[in-house]
């Protein structure tokens, strides 16, 4: 578990993103991680948590290579006095068997908390998902859909409301989605997870320096006008300050 203190709790936090160097689709290595650091250190961001993807069809990197490579990371941006702390966890590409994988700790939760991120084809069978994100929860996890806006599946009907309450998961939403950065279907399918109150996190996804870019602070100001205040620092800080310090929401 992580405790921040106040002080350290101002800025942003960033539950989901590809800043560790060279173990998936982000950064291709140390310095442009440091370059993706310090570009959201200056756009408001405080804390992040490193979560590179973990797919069962291709090699991935341990928990031991993400603990290393994070160390080495936050010694190079402490030496460059970039005000960002980073903490361990990973993107889980949903398969059967993954709980056991969770339980045994061969794959990182969020920050070492109850809390874990994951994934699913975006074409996906709707029955598949909940079948999934159900036995990760029955395992004690805490699941959180990342990206929920990818899913149009999850728009027919009552979905949303439904699969959040059958399942306990918890929905994470793209920054650029909300922005419209990432094109109309996914601001539109975001803004309405917004509107239903079902968002519970807004992150990055972060995977480079000029797209899918490391940043918060334009997605914080449109949550600002368009939510109030409060909301804004609820999807933004205060509901991800909950997975470092692995309390409920």
């Amino acid at each position: 578990m992580y405790t921040t203190d106040r002080q350290k709790q101002e800025g942003y936090i960033d539950i989901h993103t590809h800043i560790l160097p060279g173990v998936d689709d982000g950064a291709a290595s140390m310095e442009q991680s440091v370059r993706m650091a310090c570009a959201a250190a200056m756009d408001g961001t405080a804390h992040i948590i490193l979560t590179p993807h973990q797919k069962a069809d291709r090699r991935s990197v341990t928990p031991h290579g993400i603990l290393q490579r994070m160390k080495l990371l936050q010694e190079e941006i402490d030496k460059r006095n970039i005000p960002v702390r980073f903490y361990p966890g990973s993107e889980i590409f949903y398969r059967h068997g993954m709980e056991g994988l969770l339980e045994k700790g061969q794959i990182l939760t969020l920050a070492d908390s109850r809390y874990c991120l994951v994934e699913f084809y975006p074409e996906e069978d709707y029955a598949y998902i909940r079948d999934g994100l159900s036995r990760l929860s029955d395992a004690g996890c805490r699941p959180i859909l990342a990206h929920a806006e990818r899913y149009v599946q999850l728009t027919a009907g009552e979905r949303e409301k439904e699969l959040k309450r059958q399942t306990g998961c918890l929905y994470q939403i793209n920054a650029p989605s909300l922005t419209g950065e990432a094109g109309f279907p996914y601001k539109s399918r975001s803004r309405k997870l917004l509107r239903m109150g079902l968002a519970d996190f807004i992150a990055s996804d972060a995977h480079g320096e000029k797209e899918r870019r490391p940043q918060l602070g334009r997605c914080a100001r449109w949550l600002e006008k368009s939510l109030g205040r409060a909301q804004m620092r609820r999807l933004l800080t205060e509901n991800p300050s909950a997975i470092l310090e692995d309390r409920e929401l």
